[in-house]
């Protein structure tokens, strides 16, 4: 695709366009993998790079979460997931936490990346606040295994680092 053709895409992105970005899986890992989107959605998050700050959140939450999934097969993680993970919290907020801490679960590679997030005094409190209240008052089983302690000390290590 041309730049201005990855543009297009981006500037108009909706959820009708997910298939383009969704892993679409082989069933099979590592040299074996095969994602007929993912050439295209890592081309797609290169060209973005330079402009992340501008793109639309639900883009860049749908090329998180569907990246994330394909750590699992490649036995790796995209080398720039963790810009997307700081878009994520620090654009979207308590909005997208829980779609950054799904992301981040799904292996040792995502849960290491998505920790290299450098978010202000204000939305890291922000965050671990509606951590700690989500927590508290979730029944949800799912919810309460992504609301663990590792995700909670990271978002303290936050609070303390910008302080």
């Amino acid at each position: 695709m041309t730049q201005q053709e990855f543009q297009t895409f981006a500037d108009n992105y909706t959820s009708a366009d997910f298939d383009r970005i969704k892993m679409v899986w082989n069933g099979k890992y590592g040299n074996e993998f095969d994602d007929k989107n993912y050439n295209f959605r890592v081309q797609l998050c290169e060209f973005l790079i330079p402009q992340l700050d501008t793109v639309k959140l639900e883009l860049i939450k749908d090329l998180y979460c569907e990246t994330a999934k394909s750590s699992e097969m490649t036995f790796g993680v995209y080398n720039s997931f963790h810009l997307f993970a700081q878009q994520l919290l620090q654009r979207g907020g308590t909005q997208y936490l829980l779609d950054y801490i799904k992301g981040a679960s799904h292996t040792m590679d995502t849960g290491i990346s998505s920790g290299r997030i450098n978010l202000t005094k204000e939305r890291a409190k922000e965050l671990l606040d509606f951590f700690d209240n989500k927590r508290a008052n979730t029944t949800d089983k799912e919810e309460l295994r992504l609301l663990n302690d590792y995700i909670r000390h990271r978002l303290e290590f936050q609070c303390k680092q910008t302080a």
